[in-house]
């Protein structure tokens, strides 16, 4: 590992292997590929890392732990649901915007394997299904208690996804649309964390 500002070998890789995978998904993507993308030989990538499943199987479980796992933990929570909401939107915009490619990437790969997001969850003893049903009977709580309008929890959680993934899928038309360069957009995410919460809260309470 070299000293200073310089970026270790390992972490190269990984992040040019990201972005190969991202461009072309696990089945499209080669070692040749993710090698000339972090700009060393092939021989070198497989000093570090045996193979692509190797590489893949690392990123997958790291990002995903990262997200999912952020959001799972928020899930599980005792905290009160307006709470809540907002952590999840503040952690899945935080997440995307540190990983610009994480979107595309998780959604591309858990789309062609769904069954990849189960499996992670078992293996940290989470069950996604249950922690959804503990969120939809506190929404269903707030609405018995009249502070919500009738609230279908399954779409709640979809749109808040959905308010907070899409930008970053549509990056590129929105920053050609808006005119914007990065720095901007990037500004425009971190005011969108309480632009996408207010939304919400308008949307769902009485």
């Amino acid at each position: 590992m070299k000293s200073g500002k310089t970026k270790p070998t390992e972490e190269i890789i990984l992040n040019a292997a990201m972005k190969v995978f991202t461009r072309r998904g696990y089945a499209g993507a080669r070692t040749e590929d993710i090698a000339k993308e972090a700009g060393i030989n092939r021989a070198l990538l497989h000093y570090y890392y045996r193979d692509k499943e190797t590489i893949f199987n690392l990123i997958f479980e790291t990002r995903i732990k990262e997200f999912f796992g952020g959001v799972f933990g928020i899930f599980q929570t005792t905290l009160p649901l307006f709470e809540k909401i907002d952590k999840l939107v503040q952690h899945e915009i935080e997440t995307f915007s540190k990983h610009p490619d994480l979107a595309h990437f998780v959604l591309g790969e858990i789309a062609q394997e769904p069954e990849r997001l189960l499996h992670f969850g078992e293996k940290l003893n989470l069950n996604p299904r249950k922690l959804i049903a503990g969120f939809e009977n506190q929404i269903n709580e707030e609405v018995k208690r009249g502070t919500l309008r009738p609230v279908d929890g399954r779409q709640l959680i979809i749109h808040i996804m959905s308010l907070c993934i899409y930008p970053f899928i549509a990056r590129p038309i929105i920053k050609t649309m808006m005119q914007m360069e990065e720095p901007d957009f990037m500004i425009m995410m971190d005011k969108r964390k309480k632009e996408v919460y207010e939304f919400i809260m308008h949307a769902i309470k009485k």
